[in-house]
Formats: C-alpha cells, structure tokens, sequence
C-alpha cells in the first residue's frame, strides 16, 4: 500500500522485488499519480468495511430465520477490492474468511414467545436499542 514518508509529504511503495519506488510532490505528475493510486486504496478499504458490515448483517438475519426453523439461502459473499501500488484493481475472496450460515440443529425446538419473554428477566435495552436502530437504518437504505 502506498503510504507517507517520514517527511510527511513523500509518497513511497515497495514492490514485490523489494525495491522502493517514491516520489516526491516536486515531481509533478508521477507524485499525482501516486496520491490518485493511494486515495483509490484507501476508496477500497472504505468499500470493503462496509460490504462486510452489509453481508454480516444480511448473516445475521438469515440466521435467525434458521434458528426459527425457516429454511433461507445463505447471502452471498461478497469479494474483497483490491488496488494495487500501480492502480490495477482486483477481487479476491476476504482474508479471513467470512463466516457461514450455521444450519439449525435437527430436534432443537423453534423458539416460543413465551421462552422470549419471561416476567423474571428483565428486558435487554441494548437488544431493543440494536434492533430500533436496525429498523430506522433499513428504511432510510432499503438498498443496503
């Protein structure tokens, strides 16, 4: 990944035959370059948190549904943008692995509402806050 010298303002990569490859902001178009080649990266990471913050959260979904004894596909995986130090963009399965949909346990009963809520529990704020939050993200991005 490109990053900053310790200057501060120096650009630099180490190829894969270990050679450091750096430009300074006095070069002109090879420095633009390389800055145009780093905000793609850092674009990339910002795409790839939220892409799996999205499939993690589409997993938990359908896992409750399995847990309820409803039979849901798995979502599927998304691919892990990968850019380059010369701006070539590529997908490659995450690292590590995301996780899977666990199928329901044969013979484990679905959950009843009367095991949910119970008069000696007393009720979970931050399950209820999660899941008001979930629902106003949902209809705000019904894309997402």
């Amino acid at each position: 990944m490109i990053q900053y010298d310790k200057d501060g303002v120096t650009l630099f990569y180490v190829d894969a035959t270990g050679k450091r490859i750096a430009h300074n902001f006095m070069e002109g178009a090879p420095y633009n370059d390389m800055v145009t080649v780093r905000d793609a990266q850092i674009q990339a990471l910002r795409e790839n948190t939220q892409s799996v913050s999205n499939y993690e959260t589409a997993l938990s979904n359908a896992q409750i549904s399995v847990d309820a004894g409803h039979t849901v596909p798995a979502p599927a995986k998304p691919l892990m943008k990968v850019i380059n130090d010369t701006g070539e963009a590529t997908y490659a399965p995450f690292d590590p692995p995301l996780k899977d949909l666990i199928p329901a346990a044969p013979g484990r009963p679905a959950p009843s509402s009367g095991s949910i809520v119970s008069a000696s529990a007393p009720p979970d704020k931050q399950a209820i806050m999660y899941n008001m939050i979930l629902a106003m993200f949902r209809k705000t991005f019904p894309e997402a």
